[in-house]
């Protein structure tokens, strides 16, 4: 089982909350413009993408800090996974659990055709 991260950890066990209330800017009015020709929306992005109106609640995309965590996580050094055990290896690969079982003995088999010079560990 991997374990987990002890910054990781302590931000599942208290996820971060959003603002109760949306941020907004500030509304554009008419009467409080001193250019009265000036335009007050920007003017129509290309590609039928729709322009920004004052009335929208605006709410500015931060990155969330769990996603700061799982990056830290993604790149760790690798390594320590295999250690080595004799013992287990053999009992895994080795000659006799190839001979004690039906697809062990199909391995040895193909190994043989094959013209291996070792056939298992």
């Amino acid at each position: 089982m991997p374990r987990i991260p002890f910054q990781l950890s302590r931000l599942l066990a208290r996820p971060p909350t959003l603002p109760s209330t949306p941020l907004r800017l500030p509304t554009l009015s008419l009467s409080a413009s001193p250019q009265p020709f000036r335009r007050l929306l920007p003017h129509t992005p290309p590609s039928g993408l729709l322009p920004c109106t004052a009335h929208s609640p605006i709410i500015p995309l931060q990155p969330s800090p769990i996603c700061a965590l799982l990056q830290q996580v993604r790149h760790k050094s690798r390594g320590t996974e295999y250690q080595p055990s004799q013992r287990k290896r053999k009992r895994k690969h080795g000659f006799l659990s190839r001979v004690r079982s039906v697809n062990g003995r199909k391995v040895l088999q193909r190994r043989r055709a094959k013209g291996r010079l070792f056939l298992s560990h």
